[in-house]
């Protein structure tokens, strides 16, 4: 059967010869070939002439190639197939896998493989035979295949058996790479296959001026053996940067592999490096499983947590907006004043509803998402940021330049719309609570992102009830509302102070959108956004009365308003920020990966995950009240504590299952895991700790593991 293969080219280009053995003629035993082979022959060579019962031997098989042809290494590449091997062996022996000398073979190549006999051994000799096939190419491959036998007698006593080649076995083991147990990581990444590896001394002596640096692994499947590597190493690590195969990394427990290189002398080096490969469903599984909730117990947290959303930043001045329209409201009016909560709740839970069944339906979808995950979109972050502008405009009083235009429209709308303000008011509450997770919130989230389809949406119902719940107690009972103070110029002033944490919001949503879309130019578009916006609106107040030039006000002022949303769009024209890089460049701690924190705790000492996003309000202020501070820090220097830090500001799929593992659907997520115990070598289970810290409750923790 002849195979061809026009992409041969290729192959030859990605399998290269292996490290030149001695180019003349080499003895063997005498192998028994089989008449489909035509272009290699093979041998089996013993390395000494006698064996003796429980002593361990070396085998070579001897394969000569015919010039011009070749054939392939343990990992054949996209389009070869490597030396096979079936043994057929006496009682009680065993064969080691075979030591093979690089990859990709011409002329000559050999391939030792360590026998083990059993301790006794019956008889005078023993007998082994051998299947073996393997693809030999050129302009065509082709299959080939033969028996090979060999037969060894067998010494007892004190006597040492005779070597047989002894050359052969020399440049036959020269020809192997070394092995070296240097420390690694790998990190899957926007189609690319990262291993980092910190060499020895000895081996940062060998790299050094190192050029050419090449990896040929030895599973299949996992790096596109056609697309250029782009590897280095700048005198502390040795990076290789691959372009990523189909294979999913999870199908091989490690990533092993040969490395060649240059040295500076000029001559071609070889090294086997081999690193765990991050299992993030696997490491999970060995961990304790976090607290279950029942049902019940989830609807009382999402409500509990709805009712501490109000005090957020973003929410506060939505609910006070609502609390003052109470206080205008004639007696008169105050009987309409349930059916305004009613629809106020109405609106929130169904945003809450909606934001929900999309969360819930690109789960089910296979999507790696949780709580805001709308706000690893830089297009919402910044299209939320102007509409808190325009809140922000209209509680200042800009909405009302003059007594026309804008003004009277909205006066219009209060006055036939009450109920349908209330409404959105609701959904624009829901809205911009989405970035916090407030106490109770998070165990109740990630209960219910577990669960069936209906039970996860009643505990998002419950999350937006508690939400709703006090302008709904303020509007349903009467004695409340008379509460409140009375009507007055306050109001004004009230009101107009309320823009302010407004405006705050906008300058923390630029900032994330900032994080999200690296580069100068995407934040000054995003400003000239809001410019836009308050030009367009400063237009449509100074409409003037003739019909021509009203006509040309407005639709330059509608021109702006669309300019400012153009440069929302303008965010999916910009780069994403590289997932977890903002975390190393403005945090103290080590950006996290799950082969980084693998590689933590497989050593003593203690570990600190801080899970967050630029985006999370709770985690900011987490970060600079408990874990920022001097106290803090200088406990994690004393109690050699490693800080690594999770960034979920952009979507990062390794940092959601982290998540998902401790029934969380969200951030902000902290865990500690106590250093080993000195006498046992064991390490305690992790804690997790609460949503809202304080210096104390970090030290508590660090300090609860006490060894003598």
């Amino acid at each position: 059967m002849i195979i061809f293969k026009p992409h041969l080219i290729l192959a030859l280009a990605l399998l290269a010869p292996a490290a030149a053995l001695a180019q003349e003629p080499l003895q063997s035993s005498s192998p028994i070939k089989d008449s489909v082979a035509r272009y290699v022959d093979t041998a089996l060579v013993p390395e000494i002439s006698a064996i003796s019962p429980g002593e361990p031997f070396t085998i070579a098989i001897r394969q000569t190639i015919r010039e011009g042809w070749h054939t392939y290494w343990h990992n054949p590449g996209d389009s070869g197939e490597s030396l096979d091997i079936v043994w057929t062996l006496p009682s009680g022996f065993t064969a080691g896998d075979l030591q093979w000398p690089n990859f990709g073979y011409d002329r000559e190549v050999v391939t030792l493989v360590e026998m083990m006999p059993p301790s006794d051994i019956t008889g005078s000799e023993v007998s082994f035979t051998a299947e073996a096939s393997w693809l030999v190419c050129q302009d065509i491959c082709l299959p080939e295949k033969t028996s090979l036998s060999l037969t060894l007698p067998v010494i007892k006593g004190d006597a040492a058996p005779e070597k047989t080649d002894t050359a052969l076995f020399e440049r036959a083991r020269a020809a192997l790479p070394e092995a070296v147990a240097w420390p690694g990581m790998v990190e899957e990444q926007n189609g690319r296959l990262l291993l980092g590896f910190t060499p020895d001394q000895a081996g940062a002596d060998l790299l050094k001026g190192a050029g050419s640096i090449e990896f040929y692994p030895y599973e299949w499947g996992l790096i596109q053996n056609a697309t250029k590597q782009d590897n280095g190493y700048d005198g502390k690590t040795l990076t290789l940067n691959l372009a990523r195969d189909s294979r999913e990394l999870q199908q091989v427990p490690e990533i092993e592999g040969v490395v060649t290189f240059t040295t500076i002398e000029g001559t071609r080096e070889s090294i086997i490096v081999e690193v765990p490969v991050p299992s993030l469903v696997n490491e999970m599984a060995a961990l304790p499983a976090p607290v279950k909730l029942s049902w019940i117990k989830a609807l009382g947290l999402a409500l509990l947590g709805g009712l501490i959303l109000n005090l957020m930043p973003c929410v506060f001045p939505v609910l006070s907006m609502k609390a003052l329209s109470l206080v205008k409201m004639s007696e008169r009016e105050q009987s309409h004043a349930v059916m305004h909560g009613v629809m106020y709740t109405l609106g929130i839970l169904v945003c809450f509803a909606a934001i929900a069944g999309l969360l819930i339906g690109l789960q089910m979808a296979g999507a790696q998402i949780g709580w805001g995950f709308h706000l690893q979109n830089p297009v919402v972050v910044l299209l939320l940021a102007y509409l808190l502008f325009l809140i922000g405009l209209n509680l200042s009083g800009f909405f009302e330049v003059s007594a026309g235009g804008l003004s009277n429209v909205g006066y219009k709308l209060t006055q036939k719309q009450g109920y349908a303000g209330s409404f959105f008011t609701g959904m624009l509450a829901t809205l911009v609570a989405t970035p916090c997770i407030a106490p109770f919130m998070g165990a109740a989230m990630g209960y219910a992102l577990t669960q069936a389809p209906h039970i996860a949406l009643s505990v998002f119902l419950a999350l937006g009830f508690g939400l709703a719940l006090p302008y709904l107690l303020l509007t349903a009972i009467k004695p409340l509302r008379k509460a409140l103070p009375r009507p007055g110029a306050w109001m004004e002033t009230f009101r107009q102070f309320l823009s302010f944490p407004m405006y705050a919001s906008v300058a923390w949503l630029i900032w994330v959108y900032a994080q999200q879309t690296p580069g100068g130019s995407g934040i000054l578009f995003a400003g000239l956004g809001l410019v836009f916006i308050a030009l367009g609106i400063w237009l449509w107040g100074h409409t003037p009365q003739r019909a021509g030039p009203r006509l040309i006000v407005r639709s330059l002022s509608v021109l702006s308003i669309a300019a400012a949303l153009a440069v929302a769009g303008f965010s999916l024209l910009q780069p994403a920020a590289p997932s977890g890089e903002q975390a190393s460049a403005k945090s103290l701690g080590t950006p996290f990966t799950q082969a980084a924190l693998e590689s933590a705790l497989a050593g003593d000492d203690p570990v600190f995950v801080d899970m967050t996003a630029a985006w999370c309000i709770t985690c900011k202020v987490n970060e600079r009240v408990a874990i920022e501070v001097d106290e803090t820090q200088a406990l994690f220097k004393e109690r050699k504590v490693l800080y690594m830090v999770g960034d979920w500001t952009n979507e990062n799929p390794e940092i959601t299952s982290y998540l998902n593992h401790y029934g969380r659907s969200g951030v902000p997520l902290y865990v500690f895991y106590p250093g080993r115990d000195p006498a046992t070598k064991a390490r305690p289970d992790p804690e997790v700790l609460p949503q809202l810290l304080t210096p104390g409750i970090i030290a508590d923790a660090v300090k609860g593991t006490e060894y003598p």
